[in-house]
């Protein structure tokens, strides 16, 4: 079976439904839920499987009263009957939104394909996820400017790599749950937005209390992140500047990062990390400052590869674990249609046999019934053949005594 098929059997569409377009994204609500929607012909629909609890949402075109887009991020889907579905967490979302919008209205489809296309798509991203290994190099640290610090070669491409890390949403492992595993508190992320002097790269900031080791009198500290990134054809630059406000001689530097992420061959895609220290003031502990910061981020990255690696893996086996549940949700399907299949034709041979002897029986009433007046129909004719020799005797009898009267009176 097809995936269209397996889709078309997932979500009950009818046979021979098109499917345009599927995408990754979340569903919103007090827990968000990571999964697909897979654009249709009359339907949207939804599908999740996390953790074991699993959402399959199909929404009828014609059911939906309003359609609206009212951040960058999010859509916003309203039922004639007053429900609200809201998803974000797209790659681009107004790609979904144009093509949403076009067949709810009714409008002509350009340069859309069908699902045969996005299937292959799909499933070059299910192998990319499912083999998502790491090659990680560390460089040797030291205490130079603008220092290449590390490299990593993920096994699917820039726009995944921006989808799963960088994203407002991001769908595997964000900046923010980076320091949540940091245990940092008072995270207070804003939205991509872009720089208006130059709308081709955007910016957003972060600002967070992180916890101090090995600083006297100190075991937290306010740190202030500004981030841009620019796309560019085959390649993605991403940047990071970092003041930490409370630490001792913290208003003399600031910690500047650099992520250039270019697409490979085979669908994968490298990501070069270079770290540098810039002093904006005079110190004389310049060397333990630029020895110190460049250690920790080194330190930290190494944590961010670990806790990403964790996250693809868990992310390939949840989709491995999604693709078998379906497999497993059509075959549960397939035996309940069977069996309700196999109901019905004892049913109607059930009721095929109680039709057959109903009609034997009438027929049977019927022979009966047409014997008792065919009998009927010979007495009638018998009881008239009798009635007619009597009446030609009595008239007989009747001459008889008429020639005997005549006989006597002469």
């Amino acid at each position: 079976m097809s995936a269209k098929d397996l889709l078309i059997q997932l979500f009950g569409l009818p046979k021979g439904e098109i499917i345009f377009q599927d995408y990754s994204c979340a569903l919103k609500g007090l827990i968000s839920k990571y999964g697909r929607i897979f654009i249709a012909e009359n339907h949207i629909c939804f599908y999740a499987n996390l953790a074991g609890s699993k959402t399959n949402l199909v929404i009828k075109l014609d059911d939906i009263a309003k359609l609206d887009s009212k951040n960058k991020s999010d859509i916003d889907i309203t039922l004639k009957d007053g429900k609200t579905f809201c998803f974000n967490g797209f790659h681009d979302k107004d790609q979904v939104y144009n093509l949403m919008n076009a067949l709810i209205s009714g409008q002509p489809l350009s340069n859309q394909t069908t699902f045969q296309t996005t299937t292959d798509s799909a499933r070059e991203d299910d192998s990319q996820i499912e083999n998502a290994e790491v090659e990680i190099q560390f460089l040797q640290s030291g205490a130079s400017m603008d220092q290449e610090m590390c490299k990593f070669t993920f096994s699917f491409n820039l726009d995944k790599f921006f989808e799963f890390f960088l994203a407002d949403d991001a769908l595997v492992y964000s900046i923010a749950d980076h320091r949540q595993s940091e245990k940092d508190t008072d995270i207070q992320l804003t939205k991509w937005t872009p720089i208006e002097d130059n709308p081709t790269m955007f910016q957003r900031e972060m600002k967070n209390v992180i916890k101090l080791t090995g600083v006297p009198f100190k075991d937290k500290s306010k740190m202030h992140k500004l981030f841009t990134y620019k796309r560019e054809a085959d390649k993605l630059i991403y940047t990071c500047t970092t003041h930490t406000l409370d630490v001792p001689y913290g208003n003399c530097f600031q910690a500047e990062e650099k992520w250039e992420v270019s697409q490979l061959e085979d669908n994968k895609c490298l990501l070069k990390i270079f770290a540098s220290v810039v002093f904006t003031k005079s110190t004389m502990m310049k060397g333990t400052i630029m020895s110190k910061t460049m250690s920790g981020l080194k330190e930290d990255y190494e944590k961010w590869i670990n806790n990403v690696k964790i996250r693809l893996e868990a992310m390939a086996k949840s989709q491995k674990s999604q693709v078998s549940n379906i497999n497993h949700e059509y075959e549960d399907s397939k035996k309940l249609d069977d069996n309700i299949l196999n109901k019905i034709m004892q049913t109607n041979q059930s009721q095929q046999q109680k039709q057959n002897i109903s009609q034997s029986q009438f027929y049977q009433g019927r022979k009966s019934e047409l014997l008792y007046l065919l009998s009927i129909f010979l007495l009638i004719i018998i009881m008239l053949i009798q009635i007619g020799i009597l009446n030609k005797q009595s008239q007989k009898l009747e001459n008889l005594e008429q020639l005997v009267l005549k006989l006597q009176q002469q």
